[in-house]
């Protein structure tokens, strides 16, 4: 349409325009049909991994689609009216327009064949995508009469915002879609199976809510997996779009922070035990602080293996330099018996990597110590990674932690984790925050989905003064079980008091 408004009054121009437009399509369908023969050889390697690399290589072609979009929309026109231009004056050939509709038919005519493909592979049925496409192709024709007859009166700029949105939220519900079937082939954990349950209000079976399902990955009864990759992959485009736009570094790091949750999410794992404390730790140190800090948490579950987990924590610390804090704390927690019992005494350290904000992330390091109070249990040591970003108001810490039990009966095995925050700044008094925990198993051998422990839930954080310098510090959350391992709920808190 706009090729066909920037050549107007120009002889012979419908003879190219329809060249291109044919070899265009015809490339297009040379790129449906190698599809076609790249399911049939990967039926034997599985469906499922066959649909889930279509899935996303039609995500990848519409993120990419998008970006471009949203840095060329605004040249885009001018550039077609330029050729246009160049073309009356015979400074370029008509070969310029043929190749510029063969390219522009090439690659929306594949980004289409990927989507038709994308759509069966995620379970659409042929009648209602068919019914679907004949619609939007009539709207495209009325739609693009619309802009040929009006296109330089028509402010392109809000189409292109429209309809950028509208790719946005397919893009991410066809990344979920593609996380449920790597779930299937048991490469990615569940975190959930069903996270909730909408479709009493609206069913997927519905004309409704099928067509939201097909628009934006409308899913009643999503897995833990696909809410992430839905967020990650609309967190990234969007500032990627954003920063193309604009250069902003603050929104490139939005998009590099959502590719860390969802490498922490998906990659990293640990063991049970990193749930003693519930804690993230932040990589910055305040020289000549003192905390004493109480915190601890609860379970609930209808099983007795489960329920009623306790364990709680006292620690006094001191950041004695810039760049170390160090610590020492008693653990108490619930026995088999359902007894309180002391069980261990720990010595940690805080080492802060680099200073706040020079890079474009900090860094620290955690190095603990942990001795059992029980001879016939093992002692253990545990480093964690420290890694923390701001962005605006918004502040994600990600901790990485390797752990390993010392001792004659330890099973001579490192275990991997991670503990993840988001926070948003609201003022020191009420921050609220999504916290998310999980376990895999051992380092490189991780446990089937179903046996993995994965927590996750919302966090109200913040803290008062108490004088000039002195500061009162709370913590309350409470963490939803993702996965048949992790207890339905768990309850933390935390109490700190700085001087």
């Amino acid at each position: 349409t706009v090729v066909l408004a920037a050549t107007r009054g120009i002889a012979s121009r419908h003879r190219w325009i329809i060249g291109g437009l044919v070899i265009g399509l015809g490339l297009s369908g040379l790129v449906a049909l190698l599809a076609e023969q790249i399911s049939m050889l990967a039926d034997g390697l599985g469906q499922e991994l066959f649909n889930a690399l279509v899935l996303l290589v039609a995500v990848t072609m519409l993120s990419w689609h998008n970006v471009w979009m949203k840095k060329h929309a605004r040249e885009l026109v001018q550039q077609i009216k330029s050729a246009g231009q160049a073309i009356s004056l015979g400074e370029k050939s008509m070969l310029v327009i043929a190749s510029i509709v063969g390219l522009a038919v090439l690659r929306e005519g594949a980004e289409v064949v990927l989507f038709m493909y994308s759509m069966l592979a995620a379970g659409t049925q042929v009648a209602s995508m068919t019914l679907g496409g004949l619609l939007g192709l009539g709207l495209g024709i009325g739609t693009g009469g619309l802009l040929y007859f009006g296109l330089l009166r028509i402010p392109t700029h809000y189409l292109f915002k429209v309809t950028g949105i509208m790719i946005l939220l397919l893009a991410a519900g066809l990344a979920a879609q593609a996380a449920g079937y790597l779930v299937q082939a048991d490469i990615l954990p569940a975190l959930g199976n069903r996270i909730w349950d909408t479709s009493a209000i609206l069913s997927e079976k519905s004309v409704l809510g099928n067509l939201l399902h097909i628009l934006i990955g409308y899913d009643a009864n999503p897995m833990g997996i696909q809410i992430v990759f839905y967020v990650s992959t609309f967190a990234l485009i969007s500032s990627l779009m954003a920063w193309v736009s604009r250069d902003s570094k603050p929104v490139r790091n939005v998009a590099v922070t959502a590719c860390i949750g969802l490498f922490a999410l998906v990659v990293v794992g640990h063991s049970t035990d990193a749930y003693a404390s519930h804690k993230v730790y932040s990589p910055h140190v305040e020289v000549g602080e003192t905390e004493i800090e109480l915190r601890g948490h609860t379970t609930f579950d209808d099983r007795s293996t489960h329920d009623d987990q306790q364990k709680y924590i006292l620690e006094i610390g001191h950041g004695f330099t810039e760049y170390w804090f160090s610590a020492v704390f008693g653990e108490v927690e619930k026995n088999q018996q359902g007894e309180m019992e002391y069980a261990a005494t720990a010595w940690e350290n805080i080492f802060q990597l680099t200073e706040q904000g020079e890079y474009w992330v900090d860094a620290g390091l955690y190095l603990e110590y942990e001795h059992a109070h029980e001879s016939d249990h093992n002692d253990k040591a545990e480093l964690k990674v420290l890694l923390e970003k701001a962005t605006g108001k918004w502040l994600h810490t990600l901790n990485i932690i390797f752990e390993r039990e010392l001792g004659n009966n330890a099973p001579g095995i490192t275990e991997l984790g991670y503990a993840w925050r988001t926070s948003m700044h609201m003022g020191k008094a009420l921050s609220p925050a999504l916290e998310i925990y999980g376990s895999t198993g051992e380092l490189g051998h991780p446990d089937h989905s179903k046996e993995q422990d994965h927590r996750a839930g919302p966090v109200i954080h913040g803290n008062f003064k108490l004088g000039n310098t002195d500061k009162l510090g709370y913590e309350l959350g409470y963490l939803f079980g993702l996965t048949d391992s992790a207890p339905d709920g768990t309850l933390k808190f935390s109490l700190e008091y700085e001087f």
